[in-house]
């Protein structure tokens, strides 16, 4: 019987290396026979830590998962590290894109919305992973959020929440239907009356997990809870596949990110984490004197960047454009930014040179003190650049608050 398994699987390799292209797989039930109702994807967002423990009690059982990350936060604490995602993957469960903030890609610049979505693939194939599958942040897609999804190279776009099921063939591969979000309050027989349904009608239950604990707010499941259903699963023989494996097809390469057009994360409102730095942004010349936070009540919308200086030189801490080699850096073009500020304050600029060397930085002009918002505009010198990097300083010691910066 070995040998003869052993036959079998080596013709269907040489038949897909004959054909050019791999099919697109046959879903198979948990137990690994054929198909004959529905399938069922278990899917994990964010990257959490605790989803090892879930990865772990899926390969217990012979189950896989596909689960869906961000790049910048795999040396963060609290998530997934790099080697826990070669493990997992190693155990066949899939490694997903997630962007690499969380961003809501409808409310972004479609130059921003790329950067998120193709940067982030990008860095999960340089870790050694094949990211085919993704899932909208917060399920909040649009029709130019699907498009930047399909040109970033992959293949699915998890959307929509509050279908009960997706075709096993989709209409919209870009915004695949799923249920709300498995949570604290979600019951085994909510969640087993999801798959039934499936069965049911021969449709596709794509389900969506995030952390896995008791008591540790609304999106997270008991572990007794997942257990007891991975079992009931299991027991079950339904098909449980990974979301690429049902969509299938060959993976795609990422396009190359262009120099943006704009400034990224122009009103501040990402942030890695729920602290630090603005994404896209750095931050120069912390002390005991300066600080930096993000702060309510921006011109527009949730979050604005304040900078306050208690004594010494004011321009010991810079808030600009972080200086890299294309993916945050824009071309040149007249600066803008809206503030308010106790003290008077003045930009702050300098240019990346073909050969990637970034100049010192330069003054630009001073504008007033303002306790309303009040916008500050300044083309500065033209000069051959492969990209800028600019911000607002203090003048003198006091308090500045920054929104909405801008290329004209």
């Amino acid at each position: 019987m070995r040998r003869l398994v052993m036959v079998g699987v080596a013709i269907a390799v040489l038949s897909a290396g004959c054909g050019g292209q791999s099919p697109a797989p046959v879903p198979t039930s948990a137990t690994g026979g054929p198909v004959t109702g529905g399938v069922v994807s278990l899917t994990f967002d964010d990257g959490l830590a605790r989803q090892e423990q879930m990865a772990q009690e899926l390969t217990k059982r012979g189950l896989i998962g596909t689960f869906y990350v961000h790049s910048t936060r795999t040396k963060a604490a609290g998530y997934l590290d790099q080697p826990k995602l070669e493990r997992m993957s190693e155990a066949g469960h899939e490694i997903g894109g997630h962007t690499r903030t969380h961003a809501r890609l409808p409310e972004l610049h479609p130059d921003e919305q790329r950067r998120e979505v193709c940067a982030d693939r990008s860095a999960l194939k340089a870790m050694g992973f094949a990211p085919k599958s993704f899932a909208y942040p917060f399920h909040a897609v649009s029709a130019a959020a699907e498009s930047v999804v399909r040109e970033c190279g992959y293949s699915s776009g998890r959307g929509r929440a509050g279908a009960a099921a997706e075709r096993i063939e989709p209409r919209d591969p870009y915004n695949l239907n799923t249920p709300l979000a498995v949570g604290a309050g979600t019951t085994p027989a909510q969640i087993q009356k999801y798959v039934l349904a499936a069965e049911q009608h021969k449709t596709w239950a794509i389900l969506v997990f995030h952390d896995y604990c008791d008591d540790c707010g609304p999106l997270g499941v008991e572990p007794a809870v997942f257990t007891g259903f991975l079992d009931w699963l299991k027991e079950h023989k339904i098909a449980v596949r990974t979301v690429g494996d049902v969509i299938g097809g060959d993976l795609r390469p990422v396009p190359k990110i262009k120099a943006p057009s704009i400034v990224l994360n122009a009103s501040l409102e990402n942030y890695f984490g729920k602290e630090g730095v603005p994404d896209c942004w750095q931050l120069d010349g912390r002390s005991k004197t300066a600080t930096f936070g993000r702060v309510a009540g921006a011109r527009t919308g949730r979050w604005a960047g304040r900078i306050q200086v208690g004594d010494g030189d004011p321009g010991r801490l810079r808030l600009a454009i972080k200086q890299d080699d294309g993916d945050c850096a824009p071309r040149t073009g007249a600066l803008s930014v809206w503030y308010t500020s106790t003290v008077p304050v003045r930009f702050t600029f300098s240019r990346r040179t073909g050969d990637g060397v970034w100049t010192r930085w330069a003054d630009g002009p001073v504008f007033p003190a303002t306790t309303s918002w009040r916008q500050a505009t300044w083309t500065p010198p033209r000069a051959q650049a492969a990209g800028i990097s600019f911000g607002l300083v203090l003048a003198a010691p006091g308090q500045a608050t920054f929104d909405d910066f801008a290329l004209r």
